[in-house]
């Protein structure tokens, strides 16, 4: 009698450690979907210490998180480093294969490590994906990886696609002014490029192709301004290097 009621007392305790532990388990999934939320708010405004800081304790509550691996991915995709984000958008694909998201997302890195073939195949399996709402910026990706690997007619497609989506989409309407230009379609190129300007601040390169337009229509005030804009706010851009060599010429 006395074996058999240690026996269930045993039992008991037991249970209740597992138990505690299941509890303990989802709690610490629950602690880790918070603060990978919160790591991707960070990153979304750019303080990427805090981001890094609450995304890694995220992973640490629960390495099969793989939101927090596709965050932190992004994370170190923007810090520029390439080893890191991929080695974490690879985790990210092995936990949550069917997430068009992050397919997207991967898709443009590997794109910007020349990796065409790998980001046209998930680029691939998300236009395939009848749930993704987002096709405007899978269209956009698509142009601008083509784009990037010198396939100027699909580029060209899918910009103009995007636009008929999104009519106002600065990326696409900057590459099909930049597009134009080089073909020396220099009406359709300002068309597109004062388009942009209505709905996207200046960046290097809009500013670099705004002072070749503006150039060739012999409007020396908006080069002077473009060049000087290009210069205080963007001086060791490879355009910058570019307009410091055009002005060493002349």
């Amino acid at each position: 009698m006395k074996v058999l009621l240690f026996t269930l007392v045993l039992f008991l305790g037991l249970s209740g450690c597992a138990s505690e532990t299941y509890i303990d388990s989802d709690k610490a999934k629950e602690a880790s979907r918070y603060n990978a939320q919160l790591g991707v708010a960070y990153l979304q405004q750019g303080r990427f210490e805090l981001s890094l800081n609450k995304l890694n304790k995220s992973l640490q509550q629960n390495p099969d998180n793989a939101d927090a691996h596709h965050y932190v991915a992004e994370l170190y995709h923007q810090l520029g480093k390439v080893s890191l984000a991929n080695h974490h958008f690879e985790k990210a694909l092995d936990l949550a294969p069917e997430n068009s998201s992050l397919k997207n997302n991967f898709g443009v890195f590997l794109c910007e490590q020349k990796k065409f073939k790998e980001s046209k195949k998930l680029f691939l399996e998300v236009s395939n994906d009848p749930l993704y709402a987002n096709k405007a910026s899978l269209h956009e990706n698509i142009g601008l990886c083509a784009k990037e690997k010198g396939d100027l007619k699909t580029a060209g497609k899918y910009f103009r696609k995007t636009l008929r989506e999104v009519p106002n989409s600065p990326k696409s309407l900057l590459a099909l002014a930049e597009m134009s230009f080089d073909r020396q379609d220099y009406i359709k190129s300002k068309d597109y490029f004062y388009k942009y300007l209505k709905v996207s601040r200046h960046s290097a390169a809009s500013l670099w192709l705004g002072i070749l337009l503006e150039k060739r229509s012999g409007n020396k005030d908006r080069v002077e301004s473009y060049r000087i804009l290009l210069k205080g706010k963007f001086p060791d851009s490879k355009e910058a290097s570019m307009l410091n060599k055009m002005e060493s010429r002349s």
